[in-house]
């Protein structure tokens, strides 16, 4: 008893000649400030910009990580590496293109998602960091609006135009970010000239090899045979090779071709009547050296990459040649490989 009673005396006594610091926020120099600042959540971050118009601009000056950032015109959800995440509501929107600015300056997105509706259009005034970026089904002046601020670095570009929006692809191709994306897709395309244009504009700006642009076509828009029609027509002149799914041509550069494939095969019997309307087509950068038996006949790999709902990497090939796939109609689809004695397709 009598030695705990002396341990705590010579405690206190040491506690008594302890030096004490000014720990106020006021009095900290800025390079440690800004080491809290790099520990506070968005919330923190946020109740202390609104402190001075100092510690504001501390505050905007660090950026935060996101895996995934969410955008609606009345919240945002922002995910964490670590697997936590935050809502945050708006109030109005007002406040929605205030905050959705404000958080798209200080972040950096591995992934970024918009979701804007009809007139619910954000006015973009910051730049974005993000390495994909996805639109479900915006309006044209928030897709533009997006692509011009994204900074250098994205890797991928998704756009949805499901529920029948159309784009101006002219504007589109002509940001600097979308003509050297390595890979981009439109989902439910409605423009039947998407691959045409794409594909002049790589040539216009000698894309690298492997740059990859893919659409869907699922039951709305034009016809499939359409968006085909379209691309030959325009490039009559630069086929070096046309077959029953693919169609080969030359570009400006004697080293680059590019292809187009088709993703599903479908019987027609000289009847248009039996066209489907579900298909998908990729276009690719390729080198002019490529054989055709160097070609990828598993079209799985890439159709996943635009409906990963419905399609799988590793899904049994044989069940999508016999048309079991789910959402694909039965009897139509025909995923093979061309037998050399076989015509060319009408459509192509």
């Amino acid at each position: 008893m009598a030695s705990t009673l002396e341990n705590l005396t010579k405690m206190t006594e040491n506690l008594s000649t302890d030096p004490v610091y000014d720990t106020n926020w006021c009095d900290m120099p800025e390079e440690i400030k800004l080491e809290c600042i790099k520990k506070m959540g968005f919330q923190q971050r946020l109740s202390l910009r609104c402190t001075a118009k100092a510690e504001r601009s501390l505050v905007d000056s660090q950026k935060i990580k996101y895996s995934w950032g969410g955008f609606h015109m009345s919240y945002c959800q922002l995910n964490f590496s670590r697997g936590s995440h935050i809502l945050k509501s708006f109030k109005n929107p007002i406040e929605a293109v205030e905050l959705t600015n404000y958080i798209l300056k200080i972040g950096v997105f591995e992934g970024i998602s918009f979701y804007y509706r009809d007139e619910e259009v954000m006015n973009f005034t910051e730049q974005i960091s993000a390495k994909c970026i996805d639109f479900e089904s915006c309006e044209n002046k928030t897709v533009v609006g997006a692509l011009r601020k994204l900074k250098k670095g994205v890797e991928i570009i998704r756009i949805s135009a499901k529920g029948g929006y159309e784009y101006d692809l002219d504007e589109i191709l002509a940001i600097d970010h979308v003509q050297h994306v390595p890979y981009w897709h439109i989902e439910d395309c409605h423009q039947a000239d998407s691959l045409q244009k794409v594909a002049q504009m790589w040539i216009d700006v000698n894309s690298k090899i492997g740059t990859t642009f893919q659409v869907s076509r699922t039951y709305q828009g034009p016809r499939p045979s359409e968006f085909q029609r379209i691309f030959l027509e325009h490039f009559t002149d630069h086929i070096v090779s046309k077959t029953g799914k693919r169609i080969r041509i030359r570009t400006n550069n004697p080293d680059r071709h590019i292809l187009l494939e088709r993703g599903l095969d479908y019987n027609f019997d000289d009847d248009d009547d039996d066209e489907s309307d579900y298909q998908f087509y990729r276009l690719i950068v390729i080198s002019a050296e490529m054989k055709e038996s160097e070609y990828d006949n598993k079209c799985n790999k890439w159709i996943c990459k635009i409906d990963y709902e419905n399609f799988s990497e590793n899904d049994d090939e044989q069940n999508i040649i016999n048309g079991n796939h789910e959402n694909i109609p039965d009897g139509h689809v025909e995923n093979r490989e061309r037998n050399p004695d076989d015509g060319d397709d009408d459509d192509w």
